[in-house]
């Protein structure tokens, strides 16, 4: 009987622990095309923090209020500024350029916010302009925007320049991914 039960949980659980194995690839190995995100190119001047003027929300993401300002982030190029001072009717300030920007915070007239793969500290002197304070490199990554995580992406080439944007599309070639 205890040889039956042992042997019923073996054909059981012999399918589940095959299917829950993770394949590893050795490394320069080639296979099939995958979906995953190619490095757009661009000159390091494109990379610079600048106040520009206003322009339209596309692409939306946190919104942060800072005394009568409104900051909304604008995924992977920015951050757009307005006076909020009647709430009923915000009005456009600017856009602050900053490439690669998800994320940001304000503490004692600084501005924390990603760029290019960096925290950087910019003082806001009300706007009006934009002073870096300093950066740091998140994860020893300074090659430009980083990649989306959770994708496959064509390894960057240092050679064409600093990337500035990445655009979804299929290779062949898988050996680079992004956690």
């Amino acid at each position: 009987m205890n040889k039956t039960v042992y042997l019923t949980r073996l054909l059981v659980l012999l399918p589940l622990l095959i299917t829950g194995c993770i394949y590893e690839p050795i490394e320069g190995e080639q296979y099939g095309s995958v979906e995953g995100y190619r490095p757009v190119y661009g000159e390091h001047d494109v990379s610079e923090i600048k106040m520009l003027p206003a322009r339209q929300v596309n692409n939306p993401g946190k919104i942060y209020l800072y005394h009568h300002y409104l900051l909304v982030n604008e995924l992977g190029s920015g951050i757009h500024v307005f006076d909020n001072s009647d709430p009923s009717n915000p009005e456009t300030v600017g856009f602050i350029r900053m490439l690669g920007n998800t994320d940001m915070a304000i503490k004692d007239g600084i501005l924390y916010a990603d760029h290019m793969g960096q925290l950087v500290g910019l003082t806001l002197n009300n706007f009006t302009t934009l002073q870096e304070n300093a950066r740091l490199p998140l994860q020893n990554w300074l090659l430009g925007v980083l990649p989306p995580s959770g994708f496959y992406f064509e390894c960057i080439d240092t050679g064409k320049g600093l990337v500035v944007s990445w655009k979804k599309s299929t290779f062949e070639n898988r050996n680079c991914y992004a956690f």
